[in-house]
């Protein structure tokens, strides 16, 4: 799922660093963002077109608004009615003393100006797109951080996801999530997981109700982590004993993610299988292949 991101919202969680300066009244800010990267302009000021990535905030640095002060005032009408004529959702940008000589062409080509004089802004700026405008989608689960790897343990309902996360967190992994993970996949490709805003730092365990974590565990909740590893819990049956473990691939928002089953019956330790079970994945990508004693643990009575 792609979202979308009005600009009045952009403006309103981000008004510690970013100054509205045209149209002069928020309630007649219009228009969606629907990129989830800040672009800059310069390749496009100078005339290359075809880069300009419709639905992007641009951004104008150091670099742009040089250039913009190095040309003369024809140049520059030229060069801003071109720019603009191409109908970028919103600019921000970091040069105050450019505004006088810029805004009336912003105006006549009704495009949004932000000014953002912060230290950082652009990655600032950057990181906060990233997260809301990021494909994602929800899936059910449990997502801790285990030994440093984001770890997705699923599962049908009812086979004991949360009770087996709450167990982890008292032996001193991190919580990320219950239930309900949101996946997203930032632009560079990594996936990365995390509670839904309502749902940050809660969990519900069958009877105890709901419980907050870091009230609980103070300092066990992390507010987002990849997603390294997936691991399935399943109902053990007779006739597994004797199959071999076999890592496995889920396609996450077109990412493969490494998967291993690990079956649930009465008696088993599913928690020290699941320390196991990472411990050994992180020998593997080390370069090793002990999948052996997983097997070994996962086939005892």
């Amino acid at each position: 799922m792609k979202n979308s991101l009005p600009l009045v919202r952009f403006l309103m969680e981000n008004a510690d660093i970013l100054e509205l300066v045209y149209p002069e009244e928020l309630q007649v800010l219009q228009g969606e963002i629907k990129c989830g990267i800040l672009q800059r302009p310069g390749l496009i000021l100078a005339g290359v077109r075809e880069t300009f990535r419709p639905w992007a905030v641009q951004f104008f640095g150091e670099e742009e608004t040089a250039y913009l002060r190095s040309l003369k005032e024809k140049a520059l009408r030229e060069t801003l009615e071109q720019y603009l004529s191409l109908g970028p959702v919103a600019v921000i940008i970091q040069r105050k003393e450019l505004l006088e000589s810029i805004i009336e062409h912003f105006k006549r080509n009704s495009v949004p100006l932000f000014l953002c004089q912060t230290q950082n802004c652009y990655e600032k700026i950057n990181r906060y797109l990233h997260w809301q405008l990021s494909e994602r989608r929800t899936v059910h689960g449990e997502l801790l951080g285990i030994y440093g790897l984001g770890v997705l343990i699923t599962g049908e309902s009812g086979i004991g996801k949360s009770e087996i996360a709450l167990e982890l967190i008292t032996r001193g992994h991190m919580f990320v999530a219950d239930d309900l993970v949101e996946v997203l996949r930032l632009p560079e490709g990594k996936i990365v997981g995390k509670a839904p805003d309502r749902a940050r730092g809660f969990m519900e365990v069958r009877g105890l109700g709901i419980i907050s974590v870091n009230d609980i565990f103070g300092g066990a909740l992390l507010p987002f982590s990849p997603i390294d590893l997936i691991l399935e819990l399943i109902p053990f049956k007779r006739e597994m004993e004797r199959l071999s473990v076999e890592e496995e691939k889920e396609d996450l928002l077109g990412v493969e993610i490494p998967k291993f089953k690990i079956p649930v019956a009465a008696g088993r330790n599913i928690a020290n299988l699941i320390e196991v079970a990472v411990r050994l994945f992180l020998l593997k990508s080390s370069g090793e292949k002990p999948l052996e004693e997983l097997l070994r643990r996962i086939q005892q009575p």
